[in-house]
């Protein structure tokens, strides 16, 4: 789901469980031709990720956002849930043309095309999806990577069920989901504003971890979905965007409209941690 990517859901304290015989989303189709090319310093500041119609082109991004995407159950992926990895890595920006054959074309837009449910569901249970897993056979083919998962402490924010309780509506059409994402950081408009329809709250959790600036690990023991609107003055920001909003900070926000409660605690949580990596082989 480029959802996760286009911004750029739960985070368990598990293990990922056993796939299942059908990954969410379908099975992975094989890529049919990919192309690594480190980014051109001239162009290394134009960094984006998106779907094509029959797969991905990525630009000036370090490989650990791909290995995020590939590995780690969240939408706004973190340097604290990846170990291991070279200076570069971390350091060296690329750019990835991957294709499907013309033929896998439909089941590739099935496979990036999950809905926010769904990726919910997976990101509960630690089950791979298949688009993420086409994401590991790249780095597996071309960057020759091995890894394994482990539980790790780490500082994050904790997040509850505020005093008073949900402030949030039900959702209208639980089997649907959609948000939008929007801080200011493109637009340059000094407004916060994160919508969402049919969300879990382990997911809202999963989309907050981005202005929170750290990790979000969902305590509220809610299992519901609900459809939300919150404004907040967006973090970050330069003072003159900031002071031009009259919505409250981040996190009062979160507890006067969503009815919700971020705390800054420790937990374990899942981490990828780089075995063996290589520079990506020629094209």
């Amino acid at each position: 789901m480029r959802f996760r990517r286009l911004l750029p859901l739960l985070f368990a304290v598990a293990l990922p469980a056993q796939q299942p015989a059908t990954p969410p989303g379908g099975a992975p189709v094989p890529w049919e031709t990919i192309s690594i090319h480190v980014t051109d310093p001239a162009h290394a500041d134009n960094g984006f990720e998106h779907n094509v119609a029959n797969g991905l082109s990525q630009h000036a991004m370090t490989i650990n956002f791909f290995i995020a995407a590939a590995y780690t159950f969240t939408i706004f992926p973190t340097k604290d849930l990846i170990e291991g990895l070279p200076d570069w890595a971390k350091d060296t920006k690329y750019d990835v043309e991957a294709r499907v054959a013309p033929e896998d074309a439909a089941a590739y837009k099935k496979l990036t095309s999950l809905s926010i449910p769904d990726t919910a569901r997976a990101f509960a249970t630690q089950q791979y999806t298949g688009e993420m897993l086409m994401d590991q056979a790249l780095l597996e083919d071309r960057f020759h990577i091995k890894m394994h998962t482990e539980l790790r402490e780490r500082n994050v924010f904790l997040l509850t069920v505020a005093k008073g309780g949900i402030k949030m509506k039900a959702a209208a059409d639980p089997a649907h989901g959609s948000a939008i994402f929007d801080a200011g950081h493109t637009s340059g408009r000094g407004i916060g504003h994160i919508s969402g329809k049919g969300i879990p709250v382990s997911f809202i959790g999963n989309i907050l971890s981005m202005p929170a600036g750290g990790i979000v690990v969902d305590q509220s023991g809610d299992v519901g979905q609900y459809d939300f609107e919150l404004h907040f003055a967006p973090q970050n920001m330069d003072t003159a965007a900031a002071g031009a909003s009259n919505d409250p900070d981040f996190f009062t926000a979160i507890q006067e409209q969503l009815g919700l409660k971020l705390t800054r605690g420790k937990a374990q949580v899942p981490v990828v941690v780089i075995d063996h990596i290589e520079k990506p082989s020629d094209n």
